[in-house]
């Protein structure tokens, strides 16, 4: 957790890279070659451009997210924080930069459609885009939160545990919500419109929906967890430390973040990127 004595830092550090965000503008040659490896994209002078504009605008909003959790962290949970949870503030930190990420996706330049909006002749489908496995995270997530909620009540009614009812609710709330919030952004942008254009610059805007529903999959679904992890921490079992508690928050908190962070950078389904795909697109 941050001290008082690193606050000042911190607040220094933010301030360097909202300077930093603000004035740089460059995305590296090799970053877009990761991104297109990772997406099995074919980067061409078509849809390079189109590339940068997508990594340079999540790479600012995403970093300016952390900085925000950075200096709300700093600010707000400089002390214990009790039964909010365990590390208060790098989930702050999280949700900073996971918001940014969100930002993001909504800033991000998209194709902008022609006079004729050309129709596919299927619909458009999760699976195109990422694993059925990664499009099923946050829905599940949101399950473990109520399989967590209704636990705790039946480990109170029965007398194995001695929850805090208030905390318990806020944290099931949250889940949800952010389960809800979350789910409800994918299916924006599965459902983008997608012109008529030359295969492919098509096939980079089917690799940017791609990573972005990657990321979006990973990170909702590690911040519903999180709120489990929270609520967790609320159900005060009889007869177990709350020092086991701890351990198990702490440790399901790094298994969080490492699953998370395998789905986001994780490949896209074979079909998401190829570049040989037909130019037509959804209206």
């Amino acid at each position: 957790m941050l001290s008082y004595a690193t606050n000042a830092a911190v607040l220094v550090l933010a301030a360097v890279l909202v300077i930093v965000i603000s004035t740089s503008r460059a995305v590296s040659r090799r970053r877009v070659e990761r991104f297109a490896e990772r997406q099995r994209l074919v980067v061409t002078a078509s849809n390079r451009d189109q590339l940068y504009r997508y990594l340079h605008t999540t790479r600012r909003w995403r970093v300016a997210g952390l900085v925000a959790g950075l200096v709300a962290s700093s600010t707000f949970f400089r002390g214990p924080s009790g039964e909010i949870s365990v590390g208060a503030d790098l989930i702050v930190i999280f949700v900073g930069w996971f918001l940014g990420a969100l930002v993001a996706e909504a800033r991000v330049e998209h194709l902008a459609p022609g006079r004729v909006r050309a129709a596919s002749l299927r619909p458009r489908r999760p699976e195109q885009y990422v694993a059925r496995f990664a499009w099923a995270l946050v829905p599940a997530a949101a399950v473990v939160a109520v399989a967590t909620g209704a636990a705790t009540a039946a480990a109170g009614a029965l007398g194995w545990a001695e929850p805090n009812w208030t905390w318990a609710g806020v944290w099931l709330l949250v889940a949800l919500t952010v389960a809800a919030t979350v789910r409800a952004f994918q299916h924006v942008v599965l459902r983008r419109p997608q012109p008529l254009a030359a295969p492919d610059v098509i096939a980079a805007d089917d690799a940017i929906r791609s990573r972005a529903l990657h990321v979006l999959s990973a990170g909702g679904a590690a911040l519903v967890l999180l709120m489990v992890l929270n609520q967790i921490g609320s159900v005060h079992p009889v007869g177990v430390a709350d020092s086991v508690i701890y351990t198990i928050r702490i440790l399901g908190a790094l298994a969080v973040a490492l699953f998370g962070w395998l789905v986001a950078t994780s490949a896209p389904p074979s079909a998401a990127a190829r570049p040989d795909r037909t130019a037509l697109g959804a209206a």
